[in-house]
């Protein structure tokens, strides 16, 4: 079995993981000075390291401007010494990002990122943590805190999730450069530049220094920071802390358990079909569904599920040109996998 050497102690790995050690961030009030390193995502040129491009949207642009308004924001509490891994555009590779942040003695690394999804169906924030242990920890500590701010700008929040690649390590490099490193890192992806729910928001003018701000306000109530020159006080705040998983939180590779579905009425003056629609995921939550009133050839946009309930109703409205009316329904969880209901008759069409 390999042997990891991380900050002065040789663990040994168990069941192909790596059990990596544990570090100490203060969860009373900051008393010493807290090393922030912020990580604009992408930057240079070629696909990769441009991002995201849609809309008239460059990710590493964005990614920039919110990590400077991040900055700017989080100077303004006392204690806190802040970096950035770019301050222009260019090409800085994972390894060298994170060997910054070890070079600072970085307390916690932020990659600033913003999401595309293949079919252009996906929308919301995100957080990334790694997987292991108290660097797990940690990110799902900041990660709930971070979801609570980026709500209130109106951006559905996808949780806060991890993800370990084939060789048992953590998927995302940042997250697995700054861990060997001995860093806990998170990647918030901020919202998607290919979906027209979080379009109108990105097209605020003042919509990064937003993010950058709640972003900040997320590091400070996480740090518990104070500021004397604007009255800012987190010292007393107070979340609950996630317990240190023993082993990997492996991500979700399962459909959800069930979706099923039932119409319980049909208005031939409105064209309204009232579904009635149970799912469940035991593993990760249910977070949207889709319909389809041809029997599943075509599918509406994902519609938000209330996760804090297992049915729900519905309206389905059936165009005119659609003659046979069948209904079906996907539920997908966080993790974008989803179950497909069996189609369900419209009485009295």
């Amino acid at each position: 079995m390999k042997k990891v050497l991380v900050f002065f102690a040789i663990i040994m790995s168990l069941f192909s993981f790596l059990l990596l050690p544990s570090f100490t961030i203060k969860t009373e009030a900051a008393n010493k000075p807290v090393v922030i390193v912020i990580d604009p995502g992408h930057g240079g040129t070629g696909d990769r390291n441009l991002g995201a491009q849609y809309n008239g949207f460059s990710e590493k642009d964005l990614t920039l401007k919110v990590a400077n308004a991040m900055k700017a924001e989080l100077e303004k509490y006392d204690n806190v010494t802040v970096y950035l891994t770019r301050t222009a555009d260019g090409y800085i590779s994972l390894e060298d990002r994170a060997a910054f942040a070890k070079s600072v003695n970085a307390n916690f690394v932020y990659s600033i990122h913003f999401n595309a999804s293949t079919e252009h169906n996906f929308y919301g924030s995100e957080i990334w943590t790694s997987a292991f242990g108290s660097f797990y920890q940690a990110g799902y500590d900041f990660g709930q805190i971070e979801s609570g701010e980026l709500s209130t700008l109106g951006l559905y929040q996808k949780g806060v999730k991890s993800k370990l690649g084939s060789t048992g390590k953590d998927y995302y490099g940042i997250i697995r450069a700054s861990v060997a490193r001995n860093i806990p890192c998170v990647i918030i992806e901020h919202a998607y530049l290919d979906h027209g729910y979080d379009l109108p928001l990105l097209k605020q003018a003042d919509f990064t220094s937003k993010l950058g701000v709640c972003d900040a306000t997320a590091v400070a109530k996480y740090f518990k920071l104070t500021s004397s020159s604007t009255g800012t006080d987190y010292s007393g705040y107070k979340f609950t802390s996630v317990k240190k998983p023993s082993s990997p939180v492996r991500q979700d590779l399962t459909d959800p358990d069930y979706c099923d579905i039932s119409v319980i009425s049909y208005d031939k003056s409105s064209r309204n079909a009232l579904v009635q629609m149970s799912t469940k995921d035991s593993q990760s939550p249910v977070i949207y569904f889709a319909y389809s009133y041809d029997g599943g050839k075509t599918f509406s946009y994902l519609q938000m599920w209330d996760r804090t309930q297992e049915t729900q109703s519905f309206n389905v409205n059936i165009p005119k040109s659609v003659t046979n009316p069948s209904i079906v329904c996907r539920a997908y969880n966080n993790f974008e996998l989803f179950t497909q209901s069996a189609p369900a008759a419209v009485p009295g069409y």
